[in-house]
């Protein structure tokens, strides 16, 4: 398993972060896109998630809240705008209580494209956000964005290694 790594050119308006994780590519798609799955690695170390809604179709709304320790919670939602199944995942912000559909959002703020590549045992993971400018993305930076996803992405490589253990992978 390797580190994470990120990319963030200077004067870019993305950032990308990847990581190589030793599991199959079927089973990592599975884990973006199952809540049973999504629950053990989705979100910050000691919060849980309250709610993980997937609806995994073009148009469809992915909907997750936060719950932590002292009680406070954060949600957000996205839209799938784009579904290759097992190796591409592309989505976009949405408000907290969209329906579904494309037709009617709001201006895009925030864009992420997932790709999984598989090779051998390992799957690598690409993450790619684009933000509407490079002070958005900077600031976005600035306040634990990257940290998030890494944490996110280390919290993942230890439930993949957890489902290998009890032979479930």
């Amino acid at each position: 398993m390797t580190e994470n790594r990120l990319d963030a050119p200077a004067n870019a308006t993305h950032f990308i972060v990847t990581r190589t994780l030793r599991a199959p590519r079927a089973l990592v798609y599975k884990c973006y896109t199952d809540p049973k799955h999504m629950v053990h690695f989705w979100g910050p170390r000691g919060s849980s998630l309250a709610e993980c809604r997937i609806d995994l179709r073009v148009g469809g709304v992915w909907r997750v809240v936060w719950r932590f320790p002292d009680g406070s919670g954060y949600g957000y939602s996205s839209v799938y705008l784009e579904i290759d199944a097992p190796q591409r995942l592309h989505y976009r912000d949405a408000p907290d209580d969209w329906a579904g559909g494309l037709d009617g959002l709001p201006p895009v703020q925030l864009l992420t494209t997932l790709e999984l590549a598989e090779t051998g045992h390992e799957t690598t993971v690409t993450i790619t956000v684009r933000f509407l400018s490079v002070a958005e993305r900077d600031q976005a930076m600035a306040q634990g964005f990257v940290g998030m996803v890494n944490m996110g992405n280390d919290r993942l490589a230890e439930y993949l290694e957890t489902l290998a253990a009890e032979g479930t992978a």
